[in-house]
């Protein structure tokens, strides 16, 4: 065989390579996934994209766009990373955005739990609802609930610190306070008296 023709063979074999690691890398799943590590009572699922609604199963992968519904009476947990996210009952929740950077949680309406167990310098947990969106910066516990029509949320960090963003507004909350929002801008708002656990923060 002639230098050239060596020299093609190595070509065409090094595009070979090249087309079938970027199909390998193409096929893998996402870097990041939610997993449904607890149900209890009538827990629904809806994947990305599909209206249709269907019964949720413990160590079912989540990723974003995939939707979660906890009936009356009924509690998850979702586990991401280095959090936990609890959902209590009539719960509506979407998962927006899963990076290395950012995760975003949507809730519609209902009540969360999240404990943060860890989370790197870069990283942050948003927690969107119709009214605000609450940033997760710091190891710790809090309560997010969000009225059935959408028009109040309140927020309650345990320990840990967060932050509230609206238009044009932004609030820090420290721990053992919180607080409830009613609308976008956040010049309406009052602030939290500590009260107990309930059944769900227990």
């Amino acid at each position: 065989m002639t230098q050239s023709s060596t020299s093609r063979s190595l070509r065409a074999f090094a595009g070979i390579l090249v087309l079938t690691l970027s199909g390998l890398a193409a096929a893998e799943p996402p870097l990041r996934a939610a997993r449904l590590g607890y149900i209890s009572g009538v827990v629904s699922f809806s994947p990305s994209s599909q209206p249709d609604w269907v019964q949720a199963v413990v160590n079912r992968p989540l990723t974003t766009g995939d939707r979660l519904w906890a009936d009356s009476n009924s509690r998850a947990e979702l586990q991401i990373g280095g959090a936990s996210i609890r959902l209590g009952e009539l719960t509506d929740v979407t998962l927006l955005n899963f990076d290395d950077r950012i995760t975003q949680v949507q809730l519609l309406q209902g009540s969360l739990n999240v404990h943060v167990r860890r989370i790197g310098v870069s990283q942050s947990l948003e927690i969107d609802t119709p009214n605000l969106a609450f940033t997760l910066r710091q190891i710790g516990d809090y309560r997010i609930d969000v009225d059935p029509d959408g028009s109040a949320t309140a927020v309650r960090v345990h320990n840990g610190r967060g932050e509230v963003y609206g238009e044009g507004a932004s609030y820090t909350v420290d721990p053992k306070r919180g607080y409830r929002f009613h609308g976008t801008d956040h010049s309406d708002y009052e602030t939290l008296v500590a009260q107990p656990d309930d059944d769900f923060d227990s």
